[in-house]
């Protein structure tokens, strides 16, 4: 019931000191998750074994313990999942920004540009789309990125199709 209500109803709640973050261990789905696991073993040993009571509770508190490790671990992969990795749909917002080349681009060797993306400044390798060589401090336009490489195109060549 805890899990229904925490997915329902949410976990955050008012807290008196805001600029703490949430404890990981200490919320309703983590309670939950203890819940489940103390009385899916808890149960069992109370009623078909012949254990004493302090034993039955350790091993019940052990089980809620390692409910909520695996809980946590299992919605941190799944939070995390792809991460690491530009996401397509990254891919898709960098396509068309504009970037400043900061290391010159030859038409054999790739430069480097640097460009903003949420309010950061990036740099990446990048490589010329057309045949001609883009000195340091050129507007360039960066058409797509592929294995950790921007190929631009020069602005003032995307000016004049626009």
């Amino acid at each position: 019931m805890l899990a229904v209500f925490a997915m329902l109803n949410g976990v955050q709640r008012a807290r008196r000191e805001r600029g703490r973050a949430p404890s990981a261990f200490f919320n309703l789905p983590a309670v939950a998750a203890f819940a489940v696991g103390f009385g899916a073993v808890g149960y069992p040993l109370a009623s078909r074994t012949r254990l004493p009571v302090w034993a039955i509770l350790l091993i019940a508190i052990g089980a809620g313990a390692l409910a909520i490790s695996g809980m946590i671990t299992l919605l941190a992969q799944w939070a995390f999942r792809g991460i690491s990795a530009a996401s397509p749909i990254e891919e898709e917002e960098i396509q068309g920004q504009l970037a400043v080349v900061t290391r010159d681009i030859l038409v054999s060797l790739p430069g480097e540009i640097s460009y903003n993306y949420h309010g950061r400044e990036l740099r990446s390798p990048a490589r010329s789309l057309g045949t001609k060589a883009l000195p340091t401090g050129a507007d360039v336009v960066i058409d797509r990125i592929e294995a950790g490489v921007a190929f631009v195109e020069e602005w003032s060549v995307v000016e004049q199709r626009l």
